[in-house]
């Protein structure tokens, strides 16, 4: 009986076994995109198509390498790796996100729980909304749009109206200053010409004190030039300055006595009796 026992136990180990190492398989094999079909020992990246693609990206064209990516898609029904590399092409050199979605969406089936799965989850979205902005705007949108640029145009108007009414407060301001600053400038004229007639009435008794003193030494000159010898004989004990206080009323003149005697005088001390001498005029 314990024979029995033992040998029931060691075929229920083998069965875990069996199963812990088909579930190890099942992971390695879902885990990667490393994938060969039953009838196929060529990998995807070894296939010419795939390698005649991958040169054309690296020379920069798209459109060569798409045709040999596909060859490899019809080919073979595990081809992750191409279906990624069309995703890219139709998303960004073609502009067709619908392929792009359908490539990447192939590739995820093919490799669920590949490193690049969340990146090509993000470029399948990428492509979604590259999709949405292609559509023609729904009629909602539109009247959405419409009530939009309808406020704007609005608040436009109203802002308008605020701006003219500042122009004309601004003007009236302006008009008012301009009055009171033609106001200011008749009262600073007339305090002008008021400071101007004080001080003529000021200047003018100066100037009529100045000129009689003036008037009346030009009388006096006239008067005295016209009493005063054309010669003199000197006198005991004259000298330039009696003879020009004598003359003219001055002492002052005796510079001009002996200017007209220079050629008879040698000096103003060198007048002798007897002498005739020059009375300037």
């Amino acid at each position: 009986m314990s024979f029995y026992n033992g040998s029931m136990e060691k075929k229920k180990a083998m069965a875990a076994l069996a199963v812990a190492a088909a579930v190890v398989l099942y992971v390695l094999s879902a885990g990667g995109c490393d994938m060969a079909g039953d009838d196929k020992l060529v990998k995807e990246t070894q296939e010419p198509s795939y390698q005649r693609a991958m040169e054309e990206l690296r020379r920069g064209n798209p459109q060569e390498a798409l045709a040999d990516f596909t060859k490899v898609v019809e080919k073979r029904r595990d081809a992750p790796e191409s279906h990624l590399e069309l995703g890219r092409i139709y998303l960004g050199q073609m502009n067709d996100p619908i392929f792009a979605i359908y490539h990447f969406r192939k590739y995820l089936e093919l490799c669920p729980n590949s490193p690049a799965s969340m990146h090509v989850r993000q470029m399948i979205d990428t492509a979604k909304k590259k999709y949405a902005a292609s559509l023609p705007e729904s009629p909602f949108e539109n009247n959405m749009r419409r009530l939009e640029l309808e406020q704007m145009w609005q608040k436009a108007q109203e802002e308008n109206l605020a701006l003219k009414q500042k122009l004309v407060e601004t003007a009236e301001r302006n008009d008012k200053l301009q009055v009171e600053l033609e106001r200011a400038r008749k009262s600073l004229s007339d305090k002008s010409a008021e400071i101007s007639q004080k001080q003529a009435s000021l200047e003018s008794p100066r100037r009529q004190q100045v000129v009689q003193p003036r008037q009346a030494q030009a009388k006096t000159s006239v008067s005295v030039s016209r009493d005063i010898p054309a010669t003199y004989v000197v006198q005991p004990g004259d000298t330039l300055s009696s003879i020009s206080k004598r003359f003219y009323g001055t002492s002052n003149r005796w510079r001009q006595i002996f200017k007209a005697n220079r050629d008879r005088l040698a000096s103003p001390e060198s007048l002798s009796q007897g002498q005739t001498i020059r009375l300037p005029r």
